[in-house]
């Protein structure tokens, strides 16, 4: 039963870590844009905001679950 929880774990963990990832390459990219962007929509700015929010919180609920990834370029720092 103890493996089959450390099991559930990990693959909650892997698909964490895989979220953040992709979040942080959204914003990495979003930021990019931003530097190039003449006009700046109201929508643009709110949009940045949700998805800069949901990194915010993805990352923490990592870091406070001690999140682990068998990645060695792992977002999350272990």
């Amino acid at each position: 039963m103890i493996g089959h929880k450390n099991k559930v774990k990990k693959i909650g963990d892997e698909m964490l870590i895989d979220v953040i990832s992709r979040l942080q390459k959204q914003l990495a990219n979003q930021k990019m844009f931003d530097q190039t962007t003449v006009d700046y929509s109201d929508d643009n700015r709110i949009a940045n905001k949700i998805l800069q929010a949901k990194y915010n919180f993805l990352y923490e609920e990592a870091r406070r679950r001690n999140t682990k990834s068998s990645s060695s370029d792992s977002v999350i720092t272990q």
